[in-house]
């Protein structure tokens, strides 16, 4: 199973990450980050053979991207457009090739909920644009007509029915490194992931997330490493 992580956040340990993972998901400058820390970032990938993939949000840094925003359709494709076509930018210019889409925060959780509506029709047009994989959630029956990459986390706590704990519930995101590990390893093996309730269920998926702005995730990933 490809390992990735949330990187170029400026809050988090990239270099600390980008040694135990396959695909980074660089922040375009909505969330967090900005085009100097983007092309930093861009760098730090190309030099440990990180795969790199845009991570486009929400241009809401107080509520780091996490809270939906009403865009008109418009307003959306420049948003998530004005972003993608920076990194892409970027790592053209400095040796690098986007391999994948994947929003952040509350513009990913949007597009898993908007089944036929805005959000996600704009997310696939910009993986058509430049045809990469779309990054989306692990159980959803949504025929994304692209090529997707489905993804569990390691980090994050899960309800019953297999979708993620809202972040405003207990035990949402785990920072325990134990307990991200025994997730991760679960998922890794193919054994799925134990809900909040302590429900098991299992979830395919081609990848597996680390939250880089979570210090635990980040030594899970060296613990996990070591096992591996």
């Amino acid at each position: 199973m490809l390992i990735n992580a949330d990187i170029g956040e400026i809050v988090g340990s990239d270099e600390a990450i980008l040694p135990y993972i396959k695909m980074g998901n660089i922040a375009c400058g909505g969330h967090a980050s900005d085009a100097g820390h983007m092309e930093v970032t861009v760098d730090l990938a190309i030099q440990y053979e990180v795969n790199i993939c845009a991570h486009p949000g929400y241009c809401d840094r107080p509520n780091f991207g996490r809270i939906s925003v009403d865009y008109c359709r418009e307003e959306l494709v420049k948003l998530v457009s004005d972003q993608i076509g920076l990194l892409d930018k970027i790592c053209q210019d400095r040796g690098g090739e986007l391999t994948a889409i994947k929003p952040h925060g509350a513009l990913y959780h949007d597009m898993m909920r908007d089944k036929a509506g805005m959000v996600r029709t704009v997310m696939v047009e910009m993986a058509r644009k430049y045809q990469v994989p779309l990054v989306v959630q692990a159980g959803s029956e949504i025929e994304w007509g692209i090529e997707v990459m489905t993804e569990v986390f390691a980090d994050r706590g899960y309800m019953a029915d297999g979708g993620l704990m809202p972040r405003t519930e207990e035990c949402s995101l785990y920072d325990n490194v134990e307990r991200i590990v025994e997730q991760a390893r679960r998922f890794i093996d193919g054994d799925g992931a134990s809900a909040c309730k302590e429900d098991d269920f299992l979830l395919e998926a081609d990848t597996l997330c680390f939250h880089g702005d979570n210090l635990a995730s980040v030594n899970a990933l060296k613990l996990l490493n070591v096992e591996c």
